[in-house]
């Protein structure tokens, strides 16, 4: 994977779409082209059923794009078959950076959130490279208020676009 991408990982409910709600347009304002890609623990469903996309995939098509003027979407069926996450990021065009929410096994540099009201272990493996959390940890790695998104932005650029 040569995209630039950083994962903000994470338990549930520890701040992950929040932060990333913060960031996305603070890296938009400075001219970044941001994706983004998000896991979900539980089968998707973003057609509507009754719908003509939706009927022509329930037909048996494996990949529909449902397209208008201003966005398109594709839907690839994967029946027994999940996709990896290299498979994912390299459908992506035009893009400066990718922030992925969750992923957290995946080998890919991560921020974890983390936050004391979820009373969870604080996770960390060897591609952590920052934890983002509403109190001081006891920790050796770059950490940062979690309600701070311009020091989390700061360092995911410095992180990503060494000079």
């Amino acid at each position: 994977m040569n995209n630039k991408i950083i994962a903000i990982s994470g338990y549930s409910n520890s701040g992950k779409t929040t932060l990333l709600k913060k960031i996305i347009p603070l890296l938009c304002e400075q001219g970044f082209n941001v994706a983004t890609l998000k896991h979900a623990h539980h089968d998707i469903e973003i057609d509507i059923p009754g719908k003509d996309s939706y009927e022509l995939r329930k037909a048996g098509a494996l990949q529909t794009i449902i397209a208008s003027d201003n966005r398109y979407a594709m839907i690839c069926e994967t029946p027994n078959q999940p996709v990896d996450l290299k498979t994912l990021v390299n459908k992506f065009t035009d893009i400066d950076l990718i922030l992925v929410e969750g992923f957290k096994d995946e080998q890919l540099p991560k921020i974890i959130c983390h936050r004391s009201a979820t009373s969870k272990t604080l996770f960390i493996d060897e591609f952590t490279i920052a934890v983002a959390s509403d109190e001081m940890l006891d920790i050796s790695i770059p950490q940062f208020n979690i309600n701070h998104p311009e020091q989390i932005m700061e360092f995911i650029k410095n992180y990503l676009y060494k000079t």
